[in-house]
């Protein structure tokens, strides 16, 4: 979606036989700046070595000049569908977060900002009888920014991004710098949604409201603590308290206590409004 098409399963022949997943950039993306920056930007995610990052293995131009990179291939599902298909209680939720966390700060030191980390960008493949979260797709919106400012906005005056997961600063569509912040803004919305089955702000919400008001909401509007946003999930549906707190081995009460206090000040504190 937006800057790039990516194709999965491919085979690398040479110099190693494996299975990887290419992501090119889409004609018009490709800018003499973007190029720069993608030349710049190889280096850094190359870089890049740890457990829980899908890897980098090459990067290039195309003959049409198309920026590409190629990826480890994850066979895996969202971290959300994973937790939930596999029942994972609280504490073994927060076990795999705390990997996702380490990946990300590996990532930031390295100078590494992901700027779209959301459920669909955590992967979790089984090597074994072990369950893995991969963080994949990290730089490649940094190395695709085309704007000469910051990867929130397009020339279209578009968001670029996930708005669910996005933070203030990226909804701001200003000059403002982006930091490492907004990925901890990010991981504060995937911890919300994977401990209470919910998001912060309705997806419908957001989808249905005009670009200025998606950005209103993300910047203005203080979503619940994640134990009111429990209690305030439908009586029927798919995602009802009854069928979140038993994907979590336990009952509704004990699962709004879970959260209570530490669990809460934790994600409210990644989602305040101001970065500092």
């Amino acid at each position: 979606r937006g800057l790039g098409d990516g194709y999965k399963g491919q085979e690398q022949t040479e110099p190693i036989h494996r299975r990887v997943a290419i992501k090119i950039i889409k004609p018009g993306m490709d800018s003499k700046a973007v190029i720069a920056r993608f030349a710049a930007e190889r280096q850094a995610l190359e870089r890049m070595d740890h457990p829980n990052i899908a890897a980098i293995l090459d990067a290039g131009v195309t003959e049409r000049s198309l920026p590409y990179f190629v990826m480890e291939h994850v066979k895996g599902v969202p971290v959300t569908e994973h937790a939930d298909r596999e029942r994972l209680d609280v504490e073994e939720r927060l076990d795999l977060f705390i990997q996702i966390c380490e990946a990300v700060q590996h990532a930031h030191h390295k100078g590494i900002i992901h700027r779209d980390l959301k459920p669909s960008n955590i992967l979790v493949a089984w090597e074994g009888e072990r369950a893995v979260p991969k963080v994949i797709d990290f730089g490649v919106a940094r190395a695709t920014d085309q704007s000469g400012n910051e990867v929130a906005f397009t020339r279209h005056g578009q968001l670029i991004g996930t708005p669910e997961y996005m933070s203030p600063e990226q909804a701001e569509m200003s000059v403002q710098d982006i930091d490492t912040r907004t990925d901890v803004y990010s991981l504060g919305v995937v911890l919300y949604e994977l401990l209470t089955g919910a998001l912060p702000f309705e997806p419908r919400t957001l989808r249905q409201a005009g670009l200025d008001a998606v950005r209103k909401i993300i910047r203005e509007v203080d979503p619940p603590l994640p134990s009111k946003r429990l209690r305030s999930l439908p009586i029927d549906g798919e995602t009802t308290l009854g069928t979140v707190s038993k994907a979590r081995r336990t009952d509704s009460k004990r699962l709004a206590r879970l959260l209570r206090n530490d669990l809460d000040w934790v994600i409210m504190k990644c989602l305040e409004k101001s970065r500092d």
